[in-house]
């Protein structure tokens, strides 16, 4: 008899073996959304050095926004990934599907690292980076549902906000590693160096985080709660129509806060380098280095506050994140522009704050909102969609708004929008904290209303 991760009762007991295989797939699942956000994170924090490498543009801003989109494109790909390995996740098992597409990303991570530039390869330049993007999107559309699936249906029922943080774990380890390298590079390289190879570097690391993460992967199981299912019933035939038709409410839950959380961490993370050093003017290496803190200092709030998530309720600690940054955008963007570095680092790091919140507990969220037959189609789904309008949008239009306003606080009032939106979805979902994480029969559940 296979055993579900959930122990009975919600509030039972979880035993030293439901324990361990909840720890191990957290860590299987947080190295590979690592890799994906260390590949993320490099692109973003390069771009002022890609952009006239691929694009050798006049306009220094023109060739930015070029780059821009080619990182923009990677997000168009990742809601066709979730759903090709959303589908085969639900069907196949989540471990299976989580090594292709970290195997997947990390080729296209390395790959990039050894692209010819305009220079060499002319117009062929953009367009193989741009093929690479979208080859990391695809995979990587199938990372986030499949991690955090794993980990959520893993952990033991009362501990689920704790383990389930793992996969936001891994998110901030692949951005603190990604600027650490970028901006090692930057700082014992020359400006023409960089220009010439030093940028390949931070790519070419992408190979042993690659094997890393295949050798961990490779040592963990299909979740309980998964191996159950397939015991008592069959998969879903078809995941993606029985999303759309039973659970339409749930993945525009997950668009929305999704939205929110990739466009308030993004404009606060990863865009913070090409704002700090492209338009206020300060150096490259310093803002990269900034963004080292920024990253790492989550690493402390995330654990907490999925452990908090678990005493409080998960739409109690959401809300408490998204509206951290709506009280702290302006603010911390005005800090920024007053010409002292020492300013914009405590402005970062107390931006960063809600964003750890938010991504202590969104992982745990996501999976709860879906059940088992069609959870890894559901979240992916939902979650890649919203990061298209987020992610993959707001460096590009943030970067627009500054060039048509002219005021450097466009980016705060742009965080403001997307958390208020996010706000809105929290409103409506239910407390899942205490609830069991089984519900397979893959029909709408009427207890999404929120409750109190």
């Amino acid at each position: 008899m296979i055993l579900s991760s959930e122990e009975g009762s919600p509030m039972s007991t979880p035993t030293p073996e439901a324990v361990r295989t909840g720890r191990r797939a957290s860590v299987a699942a947080a190295v590979g959304t690592a890799i994906e956000y260390y590949d993320f994170a490099i692109y973003g924090y390069l771009a002022v050095v890609l952009a006239p490498l691929f694009f050798p543009a006049g306009d220094e801003l023109v060739g930015l926004l070029g780059t821009l989109a080619v990182f923009g494109s990677g997000f168009l790909a990742r809601p066709l990934g979730g759903i090709a390995f959303g589908r085969l996740g639900d069907r196949r098992g989540r471990r299976v599907v989580l090594l292709v597409t970290v195997t997947i990303m990390g080729i296209a991570t390395v790959a990039t690292g050894l692209l010819p530039t305009y220079a060499t390869a002319g117009v062929a330049a953009p367009i193989l980076l741009t093929l690479l993007r979208v080859m990391q999107g695809f995979s990587a559309g199938g990372e986030i549902g499949g991690a955090a699936s794993l980990a959520v249906e893993s952990a033991p029922a009362r501990r689920r906000g704790l383990f389930g943080s793992a996969t936001s774990v891994g998110c901030a380890i692949g951005m603190a590693c990604a600027a650490a390298m970028v901006g090692l590079m930057t700082t014992v390289t020359t400006t023409e160096q960089m220009t010439s190879w030093g940028w390949r570097v931070p790519f070419l690391v992408g190979a042993p985080l690659l094997a890393v993460a295949l050798v961990l992967r490779t040592r963990v199981e299909d979740s309980p709660l998964f191996q159950e299912m397939v015991a008592e019933s069959a998969p879903a035939k078809a995941p993606v129509t029985e999303v759309l038709r039973h659970h339409g409410a749930a993945t525009l839950r997950v668009i929305g806060i999704g939205y929110a959380q990739m466009t308030a961490g993004g404009l606060g993370s990863v865009y913070l380098v090409v704002h700090l050093s492209a338009v206020l003017g300060y150096p490259l290496t310093g803002a990269i280095w900034l963004t080292v803190l920024i990253t790492v200092m989550p690493l402390v709030v995330i654990p907490w506050a999925g452990g908090l998530s678990d005493r409080i309720g998960r739409r109690r600690v959401l809300a408490m994140g998204l509206g951290g940054f709506a009280v702290l955008a302006v603010p911390c963007f005005w800090l920024m522009q007053q010409g002292s570095l020492a300013l914009a680092v405590v402005a970062a790091l107390v931006l960063n704050v809600p964003f750890g919140i938010v991504q202590g507990v969104v992982y745990t969220v996501y999976p709860e909102l879906f059940p088992t037959r069609v959870r890894y189609t559901g979240v992916s789904l939902g979650f890649n969609v919203g990061g298209v309008i987020g992610s993959g949008a707001y460096a590009v239009v943030t970067t627009w708004l500054i060039s048509a306003t002219g005021s450097s606080l466009a980016p705060a009032y742009y965080m403001i929008f997307s958390v208020l939106v996010g706000l809105v979805a929290v409103s409506t979902v239910r407390e899942t904290a205490r609830a069991d994480l089984q519900g397979g029969s893959g029909r709408e559940d009427k207890s999404c209303a929120p409750t109190g």
